[in-house]
């Protein structure tokens, strides 16, 4: 007899016609048999499929009555209905397995239109393979019952849940709230305290310095932290287990560190076990992406993010660059290594894959699925030593000690489980300062130095640092030194073949247990762990680069000693600009420069390659000018590192790009390091053009081109710009239209200046009362458009009256004149100068006046106040200092004073201000000008720089062309209120210009 409960689905599905029909009738069959949750339109890389279980690993694709059959054309003309389930099937494949389950548990799609039914899986061989007899009909109840009890739901086929798309929300946020209750209510505890300054201390020593003089933020922190740190521990203890580890295999997963507040107290140790047993509900193995980096994200804020430069890499990004990077012969080599040790206690060189930044894990992740792909694909009898491989090839290093505690955990998603190889290998991510941890003098002498909480010394031998088998070697001596730390006669250290290796290993073994006995300190076996790794993988040397290095130009890198470090490395590496140097400009640049030559330096081996991600700068700034010659190294330095450049990606113009909120763009590096031997000097290692690619359009479709090459030569206007006006802070300087009142006495007016955004003046806007003489009107490119400004503001100028005629800015608020001339704006300058020494930087001017004017930027356009005639006279030009896509330029009134973010000028005639308009609006110019920019969203000088425009003369036919095409363009937007840049004055202006700059117009 059928189930009463199915009866009815099956009566809606028996009169269904339309394909909505069956679907929703289906649907309601599947709850009735206890399928569990069915998703519909569940969304694939390649489309929706009607329905889809993920506990069941499932798919169901729904037709109309009678237009169902695998030949039947599927969503497109182009597939049948079979093909259409089987681009599903491989879609869900990927999201719910990755690489590593394959052949266990596989998706299974079926066809149906409710009463014939076609069922299919991927095959051992990778093709498709029926599971159910084809065009199988279910004519009653019963027949559908046995059906999708047999086929589509059978109890046997049931996982866990694939992962949450919102883990804070729908996971750790609950989790977040409760840590926070708990640490409030347990804040005064001497334990709670003192794991709380371990916290800071470990902060501390990645150069992190906690918001001290914020108590509330700083524990803010501290439990947005642990949450992190919880939840990335738990995870990789789930991931190690195949069966749920007991709850004390959990807490003690968490009893190490700062997080061992939470396992001090009942309360705690119940928190963490629920999060486990949430944790545990999901499939987090096979993965297709870095899950922790969403969660750091959300917990932790983009300024503090960005304070250390973390800029963490799309995974799409990331995958295509470990994918160009890890090439199949270097991956065969990987694979077909056994890692012997070479006789003398170093492991093979060139077969690890490091990333030196390593984030969340993100590359680490990628490497690992790119290594495990290829032996599935070409190695599949490694299959079961798979984990072993990975987890030897696969190495990460970072500064942020929590970073480090999730790349462990996302790397562990991207393995195999730990029940298909014997080798319980740790995985090598490691806590460290990759740019600065390795010196010299460690990699030259016999032993490492490090101190104890209390400043006791303790020397770890090189030989041990260096041995392949360090981390178990480590491990052995740390636990012999805590189990006979109260033992007057404890057994031997491991033993090295050599007398004075021996000799050292037993002093060091000793002085642990001293310091275990004294002090009680837990973390030495981690410790030592991270003291070691980099000194051994500078010597071992890894065969790949990959990675982000840390975004952070140096003027924003906290004083102390790392950024004494990376200033001396620059110089090391000659990657100081010395003609920017000697202009008197910043020639400091990016870390990511210093970064990544000094780790190319110490940890890539002779023809091993790099893939970096790194910001737009390094193709086109002059601070990193030196660096893409792949020379780094400075005159009076040790050897240096020599690469050879070999490609790059632009990836500016993609929509959206990688990084929206990187001042910079993005771009990616591929080089391999030349042999020791070979000469630097006599090896062409720069970038060609035909080298860089420019990536537009879309993330999954991009266009790739070539960039046009343009001759570069100045013009004869190169040093006759200006940038405008400062008129910084805005909240002290300057006021919008809309906050300008008029009074009775038309002498004076209300105003309300634009309010502030930026620390340290974010929300600063004052009210007074000046005169009017003391507003002056400002463009700003906020209203500046080809061939036309509108301004929209003026600046508070408190000009006073030379003798010999013409206006000048006072010398202070004590200025007799500025007393008898403008007195309300007086009153007003007295109060916004103190509010501006209260928070002014070191670098700001002395005084607000001496701000505004910063390095004569409001004086030099005062000259022509004293002239009755200016106001009317059209010959100052305006052009934008920054923009992605186009300069744009317009002549105004040579009284208006041009904003800071606005080049000017004042042209000798009102026809040599149009010729100067048109050629800079002129389309057919602007690739070139973008050509010419040395970072992503800023012209500057630069088109003078590189564009020979020649000076404007009368007498010369195409000139006066220009003239006449720019003269038509105003007047069109004088009367249609925009620019029409494909009409006729557009192309009498392309027509113009091309022939004045033939070489440069496209």
């Amino acid at each position: 007899m059928p189930k009463l409960s199915l009866s009815e689905p099956f009566k809606a599905l028996a009169r269904a016609r339309g394909e909505a029909d069956v679907r929703d009738a289906l649907h309601d069959a599947l709850k009735s048999v206890g399928a569990g949750y069915f998703h519909l339109e569940y969304p694939l890389e390649s489309g929706p499929v009607d329905m889809a279980s993920e506990e069941r690993r499932v798919l169901i694709e729904t037709k109309a009555r009678g237009q169902v059959g695998p030949r039947r054309p599927g969503s497109g003309s182009e597939e049948t209905q079979k093909e259409q389930v089987e681009r599903y099937l491989r879609d869900a494949r990927d999201r719910w397995l990755g690489d590593l389950l394959a052949g266990d548990g596989e998706p299974r799609a079926f066809l149906t239109d409710g009463v014939r039914w076609w069922g299919y899986e991927i095959g051992p061989k990778g093709g498709m393979r029926s599971i159910v007899r084809a065009g199988t009909r279910t004519a009653s109840a019963e027949d559908l019952s046995d059906f999708l009890e047999g086929h589509v739901c059978e109890p046997k086929r049931q996982w866990k849940l694939a992962a949450p798309e919102n883990l804070v929300g729908e996971l750790l946020g609950g989790f977040a709230q409760s840590l926070d209750h708990l640490y409030k209510q347990r804040e005064a505890d001497a334990s709670v305290q003192t794991k709380k300054a371990l916290w800071k201390e470990c902060l501390r020593g990645a150069g992190i310095v906690p918001p001290d003089e914020e108590p509330v933020g700083q524990a803010s922190l501290f439990v947005r932290h642990s949450v992190l740190v919880v939840a990335a521990r738990v995870l990789k203890t789930l991931l190690r287990h195949d069966d749920s580890p007991r709850p004390k295999v959990i807490v003690d997963a968490i009893s190490d560190g700062f997080t061992a507040w939470l396992a001090e107290c009942e309360e705690g140790r119940e928190l963490v076990e629920a999060i486990a047993r949430k944790l545990n509900e999901y499939e987090w193995r096979g993965q297709t992406r870095d899950r922790l980096k969403e969660v750091y994200h959300k917990l932790i804020q983009e300024d503090e993010r960005k304070e250390f430069g973390e800029y963490y890499t799309p995974d799409w990004l990331a995958s295509k660059v470990v994918e160009e990077t890890l090439d199949e012969t270097w991956l065969d080599a990987v694979v077909a290594s056994k890692r012997r040790s070479n006789g003398d206690g170093r492991a093979a060189e060139g077969l690890t894959v490091l990333d030196p930044a390593c984030g969340s894990g993100t590359f680490l992740f990628h490497a690992a699925q790119r290594l495990l792909k290829h032996i599935r694909e070409r190695h599949p009898r490694k299959l079961p030593r798979a984990r072993t491989i990975i987890a030897r090839t696969v190495v990460g290093i970072d500064v942020h000690p929590i970073a480090v505690e999730m790349a462990e955990a996302t790397l562990e998603m991207a393995l195999p489980p730990a029940s298909m190889d014997n080798d319980a290998r740790e995985l090598q991510v490691f806590l460290g300062d990759a740019m600065q941890s390795t010196m010299k003098d460690d990699l030259g002498s016999r032993a490492i130095l490090t101190r104890s909480a209390r400043g006791t010394r303790l020397e770890l031998p090189i030989r041990l640092a260096l041995h392949p088998d360090a981390d178990r070697l480590i491990g052995r001596l740390v636990d012999d030194a805590i189990s006979t730390a109260d033992e007057s006669q404890p057994p031997p250290p491991p033993k090295f073949r050599d007398r004075q290796d021996q000799a050292d290993l037993s002093d060091t073994h000793a002085v642990l247990r001293k310091i275990i006995q004294e002090e009680s300190d837990h973390v030495w076996k981690w410790h030592l762990r991270n003291l070691a790794a980099p000194i051994r993988l500078a010597r071992h040397k890894a065969g790949r680069i990959v990675g982000n290095p840390p975004w952070l130009m140096s003027n924003d890198t906290p004083d102390g000693f790392r950024k004494d470090r990376v200033a001396a490395l620059r110089k090391d590496y000659g990657l100081l600009n010395r003609s920017l140097q000697r202009r008197g400009a910043s020639s400091k640049g990016d870390v990511a420069a210093v970064f990544s030559a000094r780790t190319a330096d110490l940890y890539l081996a002779p023809g091993g390659k790099i893939g970096l991600v790194l910001p737009g700068g390094a193709l086109i700034s002059q601070t990193w000018k030196p660096w893409p010659t792949g020379r780094w190294h400075g005159p009076n330095t040790f050897g240096g590192c020599h690469v050879k450049l070999e490609r790059a990606w632009s990836l500016d113009d993609l929509d959206p790009p990688p990084f929206d909120h990187a001042p910079s763009g993005c771009c990616v590096v591929f080089a391999q390091r030349l042999d020791d031997e070979q000469s630097c000097e006599q090896t062409e290692t720069g970038l060609a053009a035909s080298d860089v690619g420019f990536w537009r359009g879309s993330i999954e479709d991009p266009i790739v081109t070539t960039r046009k090459v343009y001759p570069q030569r100045p013009s004869e206007y190169e040093d006759e710009w200006d940038l405008g006006v400062l008129a910084k802070p805005h909240g002290l300087t300057y006021v919008l239209d809309n906050g300008i009142r008029r009074l009775p006495d038309e002498r004076f007016v209300a105003i309300t200046t634009k309010r502030s955004t930026k620390a340290p003046w974010a929300d600063l806007s004052l009210q007074a009362t000046v005169e009017n003489g003391a507003l002056l009107g400002m463009a700003r490119p906020q209203v500046l458009r080809p061939f036309e400004v509108q301004p929209d503001a003026h600046l508070i100028a408190p000009l006073v009256t030379l003798p010999q005629g013409g206006v000048a800015l006072p010398s202070d608020v004590d200025d007799p004149r500025f007393r008898k001339e403008l007195p309300k704006t007086r009153a007003y300058w007295r109060k916004a100068d103190t509010i501006y020494q209260e928070r002014r930087s070191a670098k700001a001017g002395e005084t607000l006046l001496h701000n505004l004017d910063w390095k004569g930027s409001l004086t030099g356009q005062l000259a022509v106040f004293g002239d009755p005639s200016a106001g009317k006279r059209l010959t100052k030009v305006v052009y934008n200092e920054s923009g992605r896509s186009e300069l744009r330029a317009s002549r105004c009134a040579e009284t208006l004073i041009a904003s800071g973010s606005l080049y000017w000028m004042i042209a000798r005639s009102e026809t040599e201000a149009l010729y100067l308009v048109g050629v800079i609006n002129a389309p057919c110019m602007q690739d070139a000008y973008r050509a010419s920019k040395t970072s992503m969203n800023h012209f500057d000088k630069n088109p003078w720089r590189k564009i020979p425009v020649p000076r404007y003369s009368g007498t010369n036919s195409v000139h006066r062309a220009v003239v006449e095409a720019a003269r038509r363009a105003e007047r069109e937007v004088r009367r249609r209120g925009q620019w029409d840049r494909s009409g006729e004055s557009a192309q009498l202006l392309n027509r113009a210009v091309g022939e004045l700059l033939p070489d440069h117009a496209s």
